[in-house]
């Protein structure tokens, strides 16, 4: 029994030998490329020290943000970050009491044209960490989180969580 090869080459032959060959037509080949998108990581943990003589203070921390982003044409492409609670050592703290700055390490082809930003949290609001993504490629950005005024925060250690999304539309 002849192998695969051997029965393409077999009939290819044939069509040719009986001159049955097709001499033109038209072939359509269609491509579906899907949207998809990564982000890495997409949840961070904050974790700060104020002491009470400010000699061991912990006030900032820098995450690498990592996004990935295969668009269709026109889409926005958004990575967002939202600090839902804020705890100290009384409790509660507002969450406008951390700022970020961000800082671009990585960007390819449409993420080149994007920018990571800077702000404030504000209470129940989701921020966006890039500005001006509208085309696909990979970003990655240098997030600094950082306590605001540390110094007018009571000694002892906060913690919150910032979620991380990211969106294509």
């Amino acid at each position: 029994m002849p192998g695969k090869a051997g029965q393409v080459a077999a009939l290819l032959l044939a069509c040719v030998a009986t001159g049955g060959a097709q001499r033109s037509g038209t072939t359509t080949l269609v491509l579906q490329v899907n949207p998809e998108a990564l982000l890495d990581p997409q949840q961070l943990t904050l974790n700060f020290r104020v002491s009470a003589d400010g000699a061991s203070d912990v006030t900032s921390q820098t995450t690498s943000v990592a996004a990935w982003v295969r668009a269709l044409p026109g889409q926005r492409i958004r990575v967002t970050a939202r600090l839902a609670s804020l705890n100290g050592p009384e409790g509660p703290v507002p969450v406008e009491a951390v700022r970020w700055s961000g800082s671009a390490t990585r960007a390819t082809s449409g993420a080149r044209a994007a920018a990571c930003s800077s702000g404030t949290f504000q209470a129940g609001a989701t921020h966006d960490l890039v500005l001006g993504w509208q085309r696909s490629g990979i970003l990655t950005c240098a997030v600094r989180f950082e306590l605001a005024a540390p110094r007018t925060l009571p000694p002892g250690l906060y913690s919150g969580a910032v979620a991380l999304a990211l969106d294509a539309r």
